[in-house]
């Protein structure tokens, strides 16, 4: 696979890209240790939305494993849509842009049927992934609450915590947060990035992108 001349930093990732790209990543050079690129987007998301900045030094290692490259090239042109598609992910957050998210659909699975479990676990581990605890660099309460959407479309709230609400409610509550999902991951950004002191972009209309 060749990277094309024309693209370059800026350039988001073509369909074919992202197609070329996943096939790459499941392939045997990376001995399953790469991420899918639905993990790595969300993972990604929560390591450009947290308090401390981390290093491509850091993260690239993290989504890619120790792959066994068949070329030095070959290596260079998966880092190349590697960071292209962080960089996407970071302009589309800084500029206030609701996230194209990209979700697997399991083969027979329902034309909607997302699987948003996979993309919010790895959106948590970025979250572990930060040098500075999240809710010790916020207010504790205010990221949980910021947070639970993301714990609870990823299966890691306690189901004690959750025996209160009907089961009409929940099915109800778990439509809500698959619908905002892609706006809530501004919400998260925005919030460190005051914290930052940094000017939070004007939200725009804010209209999710179409899912890959």
């Amino acid at each position: 696979m060749t990277t094309p001349p024309a693209a370059n930093l800026a350039t988001p990732l073509t369909d074919l890209e992202i197609e070329q790209l996943e096939a790459l990543l499941a392939s045997p050079i990376f001995e399953k240790q790469a991420m899918g690129l639905d993990e790595m987007q969300g993972f990604l998301c929560a390591v450009l939305s947290g308090p401390a900045a981390v290093t491509e030094a850091q993260w690239l290692p993290a989504v890619l494993g120790n792959p066994k490259y068949e070329t030095a090239t070959q290596g260079d042109e998966i880092a190349a849509l590697i960071r292209r598609f962080h960089h996407e992910i970071a302009t589309d957050l800084a500029g206030g842009e609701s996230l194209g998210l990209l979700l697997q659909r399991e083969d027979g699975a329902a034309e909607n049927d997302y699987d948003y479990v996979t993309w919010c676990q790895s959106y948590l581990d970025g979250v572990e992934f930060s040098s500075v605890a999240w809710d010790e660099a916020g207010d504790a309460d205010e990221v949980n609450e910021l947070l639970f959407p993301i714990a609870l479309l990823a299966g890691e709230i306690e189901p004690k915590a959750l025996k209160q609400i009907k089961p009409r409610d929940m099915a109800q509550l778990m439509t809500e947060c698959r619908e905002d999902l892609p706006l809530m991951t501004i919400d998260i950004y925005e919030y460190f990035l005051k914290l930052r002191g940094e000017p939070v972009p004007a939200p725009g209309d804010r209209k999710p992108k179409k899912l890959h």
